[in-house]
């Protein structure tokens, strides 16, 4: 059994549950290209029953399915608070399965959210993210352990990226997508974050704080 056949297995299970009514595939595999190196896939599953979100994980033929599970309810609730994971992969998913035709009318409501941009923070909570980032910097100061040193300089940076998208009002990407957006996004900010890969210079994550929330006093 080759990667294709363990996932058409996989997907007849699914459909083939009454629960089920509707399956997208998210994520970097959405396109199906079996042609090409697939580790994982992962599938969003929208049921008629349940009252939160189930995440299973499945191997098979070497390949990582990542399965969660999400009643309809559940779905608009997830948009209407705006979880940019859900909303992203009901806007960019591959529909391929739709029982009771309902994906047309969740994706559109993804679709005007996300147009309507993120939950906006009030300046009261963007102060109090950056005094916490404050914080954590004179904690580093205070150190001379390299390894917490380097540890809270990474989350320092983490949150200061974060909250370059919440000062400005834009979705906040994922984690593991920070560094990326930013440099498509903010020449000066990426070159700080480069330079302080580099030294673990805590002034640097000071400047890096002076210019994400400059219009916060």
């Amino acid at each position: 059994m080759n990667i294709k056949q363990a996932y058409e297995e996989l997907i007849l299970k699914l459909k083939n549950d009454q629960n089920n009514i509707a399956i997208v595939v998210v994520g970097s595999s959405a396109d199906l290209n079996f042609d090409k190196n697939i580790n994982d896939i992962d599938l969003f599953i929208i049921t008629k029953h349940g009252d939160r979100q189930i995440r299973k994980r499945y191997s098979r033929q070497n390949i990582d399915f990542d399965i969660n599970y999400f009643s309809e309810n559940l779905a608009y609730e997830l948009i209407h608070k705006k979880k940019l994971f859900f909303i992203e992969g009901i806007i960019k998913g591959n529909s391929i399965y739709d029982k009771k035709n309902i994906l047309g009318d969740i994706r559109k409501y993804a679709e005007i959210e996300y147009k309507k941009g993120p939950l906006k923070y009030n300046l009261s909570q963007k102060k109090e993210l950056k005094l916490n980032i404050i914080d954590n910097i004179k904690r580093i100061k205070n150190s001379k352990d390299l390894a917490y040193i380097h540890f809270m300089s990474n989350l320092c940076l983490k949150d200061i990226l974060k909250s370059y998208f919440i000062v400005n009002n834009k979705w906040v990407p994922k984690d593991k997508k920070l560094l990326k957006k930013i440099k498509e996004k903010d020449y000066y900010l990426n070159n700080l974050s480069k330079n302080l890969h580099i030294s673990y210079d805590s002034n640097i994550l000071n400047s890096m704080v002076e210019y994400v929330f400059k219009n916060i006093k």
